[in-house]
C-alpha cells in the first residue's frame, strides 16, 4: 500500500513538471476593418499562418512556447503591412487581444482589463476671425 502511495506521489511529481514545461497564451485577433486578414505568427520556432479572420471578425488561437525558450521574441502579422512585434516572458499572463484597426494598424497585445480606443483624424478645423476697424 505505502508503495503504491509513493509511485502515485511520483507519477504525479512527473506529470506537474511535464506539464509545467510550456508557457501557454490565449491570442484574440479582432479585425475592425471592412476586408477580410490573414493572420500569420512568427515565434521562436517557426511562422504559421494562423487562418483568415473576417471583416470585423475574431480569430482566437493559442500560442505555446517551451519554458526553456523564454524570453521569446514573437511576430504578429494581420496582411497589408500590420504587424506587431511582443515578447513572452514567464510573467506574461495567459491571455492577449491585438487589434487591427480601422485604418488597418494592427495594435497590441493588450490584457483582459485594457482598453482599446480608436480615434480619428479630424483635420484642422478654420473659423475665419470678423475684425472691427476703426473708422475715423
Amino acid at each position: 500500500m505505502k508503495n503504491r502511495a509513493v509511485l502515485s506521489l511520483i507519477a504525479l511529481a512527473v506529470g506537474t513538471a511535464v506539464g509545467g514545461c510550456t508557457k501557454k497564451i490565449d491570442i484574440t485577433i479582432l479585425n475592425h476593418t471592412d476586408a477580410s486578414r490573414t493572420i500569420q505568427l512568427t515565434g521562436p520556432y517557426e511562422t504559421e499562418t494562423l487562418g483568415a479572420v473576417g471583416a470585423h471578425g475574431r480569430l482566437s488561437s493559442t500560442l505555446a512556447i517551451k519554458t526553456s525558450d523564454l524570453p521569446a521574441s514573437c511576430n504578429l502579422s494581420a496582411g497589408a503591412g500590420a504587424q506587431q512585434s511582443f515578447r513572452v516572458t514567464e510573467d506574461s499572463p495567459s491571455a492577449w487581444w491585438f487589434h487591427v484597426t480601422n485604418t488597418g494598424r494592427l495594435a497590441g497585445p493588450y490584457g483582459k482589463h485594457d482598453v482599446h480606443v480608436e480615434t480619428e483624424d479630424g483635420g484642422t478645423i478654420e473659423v475665419p476671425v470678423k475684425r472691427r476697424m476703426k473708422l475715423n
